[in-house]
């Protein structure tokens, strides 16, 4: 059988059903599924696509956090998994592979049953992909209705305008700025400030992959043993000192780097093993190495004053600079890049550092402090850009629109709708 749609791209281009690379129904499911009435499954079942997924850029499932309905189920969060057979399915290996336990729908364009056996003994439904193929594409490019209709649901109305757009995304930005001050206030509870602004910048520098290992290193190099050790240390040798214990503790120390060993303090963690960190196709700046070593330098640069009042006094000068400075870790002679960088300072400041001080603030009592933070939070230029700010500003808005997405408040008011949709 030989599959026509409209070549509404040059990179659009269909051969006969075995021919269709993977990759090809991947992009079209992207763009055109939730834009499809209906999808039928191999019993029958219909299924309305409101939200197709973010493509997953690591080892497993094509999209996540996908949002479906399902005929007789009703809404569905999860995973979507795509091929060109259903039978690729177990020749991919995904039979016995738990990264696919999440997957709620799979979706091939040659469907042989109604299911898919998962390694959970869970089993996800199957839809033919056919009907991607014989889509219009001309709408690619607009807004997903469906999408609206679940943030409406939710009290957020689709914006008429790009004034409109952006008063929204500032709302939303402001809302995931408190829920995180929120959160950061209950890690207060039981941790003193320093500590708890050193696991969030650590965590900060873990990108995706890495957040849960660098956690773990903040937990087993816990700051006050930490900063007591780096005290007793020459002030010339600090830096060096600390990047070693916490090289060590990571696991990730090569091991001709192992004769710290018997100088590691007392009072910090065990090892973790290196298997616990991602670093496969990482890129050299982003590796866990440099943002160890961008770690170590940070803390020496405050060990003295102290990480959170360092930064409740350079936020105070309500300068989105100043505070991004001091977060900034500069390249030194032989090194190719910046430990920690502008973008990724400016992350961290308004990702960790202005929500901790916010809770600070609001936890003292201080309305005018609090208030201060969240100023100074919309005042961020934008932040660096990643999947899903991208993913949803296509989503969500005109194509003419995408301008209004400015600042880090409003790129965070995108992560927020993002979060709301996937966490019903």
């Amino acid at each position: 059988m030989q599959y026509t749609p409209s070549t509404d791209s040059p990179a659009v281009m269909v051969r006969e059903g075995p021919g269709i690379p993977e990759r090809l129904l991947a992009r079209l499911w992207q763009r055109r599924a939730a834009r499809q009435e209906w999808f039928r499954t191999h019993a029958g079942v219909r299924v309305r696509v409101l939200y197709p997924g973010r493509p997953g850029l690591s080892a497993g499932p094509d999209f996540r956090d996908a949002i479906l309905e399902m005929e007789g189920v009703g809404r569905v969060h999860g995973d979507v998994e795509i091929h060109v057979r259903q039978q690729d399915w177990d020749s991919h290996g995904h039979t016995e592979d738990p990264r696919y336990n999440g997957v709620v729908l799979h979706a091939a364009l040659d469907v042989q049953s109604a299911s898919t056996g998962l390694a959970s003994g869970r089993k996800a439904p199957v839809v033919s992909l056919a009907p991607l193929l014989e889509a219009e594409g001309h709408a690619d490019a607009s807004p997903h209705p469906g999408l609206w209709q679940l943030l409406e649901e939710r009290g957020f109305s689709r914006p008429g305008s790009p004034e409109k757009a952006g008063q929204l995304l500032d709302k939303a930005g402001d809302l995931r700025f408190l829920d995180r001050s929120r959160q950061l206030g209950l890690f207060l509870q039981e941790e003193p400030p320093d500590q708890v602004l050193y696991e969030g910048l650590m965590e900060g520098l873990g990108y995706q992959h890495n957040q849960h290992a660098f956690s773990l290193l903040a937990q087993r190099a816990h700051y006050s043993e930490l900063a007591s050790a780096a005290m007793e240390v020459p002030k010339d040798q600090r830096a060096a000192a600390i990047e070693g214990w916490l090289l060590h503790l990571s696991g990730l120390a090569r091991k001709d780097a192992e004769r710290g060993r018997a100088r590691l303090p007392g009072g910090l963690g065990r090892p973790m093993t290196a298997e616990a960190w991602h670093c496969f196709r990482v890129r050299p700046a982003n590796h866990p190495l440099r943002r160890i070593t961008g770690a170590a330098r940070l803390v020496d640069r405050f060990l003295e004053s102290g990480l959170a009042a360092e930064f409740r006094r350079e936020a105070g000068s309500g300068v989105p600079k100043k505070l991004t400075e001091a977060l900034v870790v500069e390249r030194e002679a032989g090194e190719r890049s910046a430990p920690i960088g502008q973008g990724r300072a400016r992350d961290l400041a308004v990702n960790t550092a202005l929500p901790l001080l916010h809770a600070l603030a609001a936890g003292q009592g201080d309305t005018a402090g609090a208030e201060a933070c969240l100023g100074l939070h919309a005042r961020f230029g934008k932040c660096q850009e990643n999947e899903i700010t991208q993913e949803m500003a296509e989503r969500l808005l005109e194509p003419g629109w995408k301008a209004v997405v400015s600042t880090a408040r409003r790129q965070q008011g995108l992560l927020h709708l993002h979060h709301v949709l996937t966490n019903g």
